[in-house]
């Protein structure tokens, strides 16, 4: 039996049985995916990372994994597949492949992006070693590579308990935030969509620079942007989840396990009034004040203990109640949601990478997930609801700055299923 850590649990409890919780990394190639070379990737690969061939289980206390022998499936196909059952041999993550495309399917329940960054390397890795010669493996982990202690060890797990009575209320975060759903009266969808949109990286970084912001900050300034004109008028704060990494602050960059912090980027009436250059750098200054490590390890110790408390609950019933009241609740406090893993940082790989985009989870009405390679920004727009007026006006906001973009695709959140144990 292998136990669900603290910094997984929140995710595992609060959403399995509730609809898909997976990632789709959708890595589209300068050529046709050879099958034959991607299934031998795909073997090195589950060899390096035997710690995540795993299959969830499930008793009257408690969600738990088991080791899973059998092999990680390769699917020819770009349509959506379930992890955790009999057709994907009940693993959490496979690979699909189509034309030039290569999916690589996560459950988020066990891995964050970063985690999921490290198992793509090394199957993109394998795979252009094998097809083209030599690729760099500077940074990827490989079978050469021992299996680290760090990578499997959730630093979560390792936070002290505190007496949660005693947490300032300060960690309690802000009043429930202006809903695009709710307060904007949308209409709310079976089928979350998304859409992808390149920008040529030179010409965001162009932008960027001249305004003190990252591409994670800038998109974060202006999506607000972009929901404060269709709603000028408004009762509740436009509040923005922008998610940082929170390994370098633990001072644990190896773990694959959920290992993530949330920077809350309020869109003040001060800040309103600011031109975008000035809203840049209070949105960048707010990123670097919540990213202080300090400061990060109090709200991860908060969230460990509050984990860990749950986790004492005797049976399976109460602690997926109380992790989905948590996730429920937490989706009050944020009007939308801006995820960026980071530039990706294999060179040798990068030249054989067309586009990559990131499907995730709807974990909130408006969610742009941000990838970098190649000379190109992608943005994947998540929503839940029926209109495109959000992602026109968000569209509007990068022509008014004179950043080009090119609408890819408009598509049915593909992420895989993942049946329950």
């Amino acid at each position: 039996m292998i136990r669900v850590t603290a910094g997984d649990a929140l995710h595992l409890y609060g959403n399995v049985g509730r609809g898909s919780y997976s990632v789709r990394l959708c890595i589209r190639m300068d050529e046709n995916i050879d099958g034959k070379l991607l299934a031998n990737a795909l073997k090195n690969t589950e060899k390096r990372y035997p710690y995540l061939c795993v299959r969830l289980m499930k008793n009257d206390t408690e969600y738990y994994y088991e080791e899973n022998d059998n092999p990680v499936c390769l699917f020819n196909t770009s349509e959506q597949i379930t992890l955790n059952a009999a057709e994907t041999n009940y693993h959490v993550w496979a690979v699909c492949y189509k034309n030039d495309y290569i999916y690589l399917d996560f459950f988020h329940g066990i891995c964050d992006g970063t985690g999921m960054y490290y198992v793509l390397s090394t199957l993109l890795y394998y795979y252009l070693s094998e097809r083209y010669g030599h690729i760099s493996h500077e940074g990827i982990r490989t079978l050469d590579d021992p299996i680290e202690e760090g990578e499997y060890l959730d630093p979560v797990d390792t936070l002290p308990e505190v007496d949660l009575s005693q947490m300032p209320q300060s960690l309690n975060r802000f009043n429930p935030a202006f809903s695009i759903v709710k307060d904007g009266k949308m209409t709310i969808i079976d089928k979350p969509v998304v859409r992808d949109v390149i920008i040529p990286e030179k010409e965001l970084l162009k932008f960027t620079s001249a305004n003190d912001a990252s591409p994670g900050t800038f998109i974060a300034v202006l999506v607000a942007r972009a929901i404060d004109k269709l709603n000028p008028e408004r009762e509740k704060d436009i509040i923005g989840s922008y998610i940082v990494n929170g390994r370098p602050m633990l001072g644990k960059s190896c773990t694959h396990h959920n290992c993530v912090n949330t920077t809350i980027l309020k869109y003040s009436d001060k800040l309103k009034k600011m031109p975008l250059d000035r809203q840049c750098t209070a949105y960048r200054g707010m990123t670097f004040l919540q990213s202080d490590a300090e400061n990060v390890q109090k709200i991860m110790t908060f969230s460990s203990s509050r984990s860990k408390m749950i986790m004492k609950m005797p049976d399976l019933k109460g602690k997926r109640e109380a992790f989905s009241q948590m996730i429920d609740g937490g989706r009050l406090f944020f009007t939308y949601m801006v995820s960026y893993v980071g530039q990706w940082k294999y060179v040798d790989i990068a030249a054989h990478i067309r586009e990559f985009w990131t499907h995730v989870p709807v974990a909130n009405g408006f969610l742009t997930e941000i990838a970098a390679v190649n000379g190109n920004i992608f943005l994947s727009i998540h929503q839940n609801f029926g209109e495109d007026i959000y992602y026109k006006s968000l569209l509007k906001e990068l022509e008014d700055n004179g950043i080009p973009y090119t609408e890819r695709a408009v598509i049915i959140n593909d992420i895989a299923g993942f049946a329950e144990p």
